[in-house]
C-alpha cells in the first residue's frame, strides 16, 4: 500500500474536481497509472501528472498529502471513508463534503460548503472556512448529520445551516445567520457572531464562549437542571481545540430557548460569566 504526496506543479486557469483523490481509492494504483489519472476541469480534463508532482512510500494505511496552494481544486475529501487526507495549503470549496470517515485536515484555508452533509469522520481546518460550513447544499433539508468540523480560524456566514447531528468548533468568528434552522447537534463559537443568530433553530445547542451584541428577541432566557448535561459537554470539549477546551470546571453558562418563533426546543448557552 502506497502513501502518496502530490506537490502542486502547475495551476490550471479553471476550478478542478478533486473528488478522485481519496487516500485509499489511490493507494491501490500503480506507479505508472497514478500520473495518468483524469481529473474533471470546467469543461475539459486534465492529467494528476500534469498538475502535480508525485511521491510515494510504502505505508501501513491509506495516507494522501497534497502540497501547495490549491484553491482551484475542489471536491477535496468529498465522500472520504477511510484513511488520512492532508492538505498544507489553501483548498477550494465543497472540502469533506459528503465525508463518512478517516481524518481530513486543511492547513491552510477551505472555501465554501465545507463539510456540508457530512456523515462521519474528522475535518480540521487550519485557518478560515467560508459560507455554509456543515450546511446543506442548495435544494437539500438535511446539512451535517455525524462527524466533527473543527475550524480553528473563522467562519462565513450559515455556519451548520440544517444541521442535524454532529460538532462543529470554530476557535474564531462567525458570520450571519450561524445555526440557522439547526435541528439538531451541537455548533461552539469562541468568537463574535453575526446577525440572525439561531435563526429557525428548532433543536441542538448552540455554545458561545463571547456573549453576542444582542440576544434574538425570540430566544427566552430560563432553564435549570442541565447541571449533568454541562458536565458531559465540557468532558468531551476537554479533548477539543481552544476555547472550549478549557470550559471544563468553570461555573454554568447562561442559557436562552429558542427559536420560540418555529416553536423550537433549542438551547443556546454563553459561558463568558
Amino acid at each position: 500500500m502506497n502513501a502518496i504526496t502530490l506537490r502542486v506543479k502547475s495551476a490550471p486557469d479553471f476550478r478542478v474536481d478533486g473528488s478522485k483523490l481519496l487516500p485509499a481509492s489511490l493507494a491501490a494504483v500503480s506507479r505508472t497509472e497514478l500520473p495518468r489519472i483524469m481529473l474533471q476541469g470546467a469543461g475539459e480534463t486534465c492529467a494528476l501528472g500534469d498538475l502535480f508532482d508525485i511521491a510515494l512510500v510504502q505505508a501501513d494505511t491509506p495516507a494522501l498529502t497534497i502540497e501547495g496552494d490549491a484553491r482551484w481544486l475542489d471536491n477535496i475529501g468529498a465522500n472520504m471513508d477511510q484513511g488520512t487526507l492532508t492538505v498544507h495549503g489553501a483548498t477550494g470549496d465543497h472540502a469533506g463534503m459528503k465525508m463518512s470517515g478517516g481524518e481530513l485536515r486543511i492547513y491552510g484555508d477551505a472555501g465554501a460548503y465545507s463539510a456540508c452533509e457530512m456523515h462521519g469522520g474528522r475535518l480540521s481546518i487550519h485557518g478560515n472556512a467560508g459560507d455554509f460550513a456543515a450546511a446543506a447544499l442548495p435544494g437539500d433539508m438535511e446539512g451535517m448529520t455525524g462527524g466533527t468540523l473543527a475550524i480553528h480560524g473563522n467562519a462565513g456566514a450559515r455556519l451548520a445551516d440544517r444541521m442535524r447531528r454532529g460538532t462543529v468548533l470554530v476557535a474564531g468568528d462567525a458570520g450571519d445567520f450561524a445555526a440557522s434552522r439547526l435541528v439538531a447537534g451541537t455548533v461552539c463559537i469562541g468568537g463574535k457572531v453575526g446577525a440572525h443568530l439561531g435563526y429557525g433553530m428548532r433543536r441542538g445547542t448552540l455554545l458561545l464562549t463571547d456573549a453576542p451584541s444582542r440576544i434574538p428577541p425570540t430566544f427566552t432566557e430560563g432553564g435549570r437542571g442541565f447541571d449533568v448535561f454541562w458536565l458531559l459537554l465540557t468532558r468531551m470539549l476537554a479533548r477539543e481545540i481552544a476555547p472550549f477546551s478549557q470550559l471544563a470546571g468553570k461555573m454554568l453558562p447562561r442559557r436562552y430557548a429558542g427559536d420560540l418563533a418555529v416553536d423550537g426546543r433549542g438551547e443556546l448557552l454563553i459561558a463568558n460569566r
